[in-house]
């Protein structure tokens, strides 16, 4: 492969094997069989969530959740973490509550300084990255003060194997299936609260379904063939418009029009390619590949200096979705990296919601310097060090003119 925007290293020498190089973060179908050498039996999405319903996607989850918390424990406010993306708060909303913002620490935990709850509160917690919450503080705080607890596992799975599962401590808890595995859509609801699960409104399940979920497949079939043409799309798809961008200050609009309440109230059905490849998909060598990627990546970043490591060890029960780290130049440093491959990102970029900066300092300190690193493949030693010499060159004082390297 030849060109300005050919995927490689450097000088062919140095070249890791082809198909330890074009390997994508999210491949748009899932496997249907486990890989010869794994003896072990897959997990299934069944065995992964027993029990949960399947909605078009994690939102419509969400406000299904939220819509019976409502109705069975007579909840009217929800706190949230400010460090949000703005289609939880557009969620909330929609039900009916009021959202109150509290920070976060540099483990992105919840500063409990900030939360001040009332009669009719319920706590909303968020597994940021897929790192695992700990639960025994989330529990306590929330039985000290009659909240229930909504486990927000956007990012995050269960793991099977661990002892301590995401989404299993609280009332109720959403999942977003495309930022674990590869899917371009679903959201699951699991609802822990008999009272609650009583009253859940099933999904709807006949019709096409989803259309922004079959686009969405649209996008990634065509990413897995520029890539695997030896093209860098990073840079196009950055120019795309973000649907859930935070509009601007004086704008004219409301953040929720009418046209989305209906789309919440009647939440289109599941896309119909999606319970087929759901079904397919092996959840545990999604899991294993997720875990030993972080834990290489993770040792050999941890002394780099200019790159802080908030969580060198993931807790007990994460699946991590991507590793976040510290730099001083987060934005510059994941355009280098976009640039060669690297589908880093900064979250959650135009979609953060407006927060009190004064009151959410740990907020502040995620935004300025939080840089996401991808985990979506096996980093293996080769694609290993290629990835880890371009994170510390893009981090550093100054950007090469290099070409990608196709790690996403």
């Amino acid at each position: 492969m030849h060109g300005d925007n050919a995927l490689h290293t450097g000088a062919a020498r140095d070249l890791p094997p082809h198909d330890l190089v074009f390997i994508p973060a999210f491949p748009p179908l899932a496997a249907g069989r486990p890989h010869r050498a794994e003896r072990r039996r897959p997990w299934r999405t069944n065995d992964v969530f027993p029990g949960a319903w399947l909605f078009a996607r994690g939102r419509f989850a969400l406000f299904e959740g939220l819509r019976v918390l409502a109705e069975v424990r007579g909840v009217r406010r929800i706190w949230a973490p400010a460090y949000l993306c703005r289609p939880v708060v557009d969620v909330a909303r929609a039900v009916g509550l009021e959202t109150a913002l509290y920070d976060v620490d540099e483990r992105l935990e919840p500063r409990w300084s900030t939360v001040a709850p009332i009669r009719g509160d319920a706590l909303l917690a968020l597994h940021y990255f897929g790192l695992a919450l700990p639960r025994h503080p989330l529990q306590e705080f929330c039985s000290a003060h009659s909240m229930p607890l909504v486990e927000d596992c956007a990012h995050a799975v269960p793991d099977p194997s661990a002892t301590v599962q995401v989404g299993y401590s609280g009332a109720l808890a959403i999942f977003s299936l495309r930022k674990q595995a590869p899917v371009p859509g679903g959201g699951l609801l699991v609802v822990n609260d008999p009272d609650l699960r009583r009253v859940v409104r099933e999904p709807a399940r006949s019709g096409i379904g989803d259309r922004r979920t079959l686009v969405k497949l649209g996008i990634m079939l065509a990413e897995r063939l520029a890539f695997g043409l030896g093209y860098n799309v990073l840079p196009y798809k950055d120019r795309l418009p973000v649907p859930d961008a935070q509009p601007e200050p004086g704008a004219g609009s409301s953040p929720e029009a009418p046209a989305a309440q209906t789309e919440y109230s009647r939440p289109p059905a599941p896309a119909f390619l999606l319970r087929p490849m759901l079904a397919r998909l092996d959840w545990r060598a999604q899991i294993r590949t997720r875990q030993v990627a972080y834990r290489r990546l993770a040792a050999r970043l941890g002394a780099t200096p200019g790159i802080t490591l908030p969580v060198v060890t993931p807790p007990p029960g994460s699946v991590p979705q991507a590793m976040p780290i510290w730099v001083a130049d987060p934005d510059g440093t994941a355009r280098r990296l976009r640039a060669r491959g690297v589908e880093a990102m900064c979250w959650p970029g135009q979609e953060q919601v407006p927060f009190p900066r004064d009151a959410c300092p740990g907020t502040v300190a995620w935004l300025d310097r939080g840089l996401l690193l991808p985990l979506g493949c096996a980093l293996e030693p080769p694609l290993l060090d290629a990835m880890v010499a371009a994170v510390q060159e893009a981090a550093g004082a100054h950007a090469t003119a290099r070409a990608p390297i196709a790690v996403r």
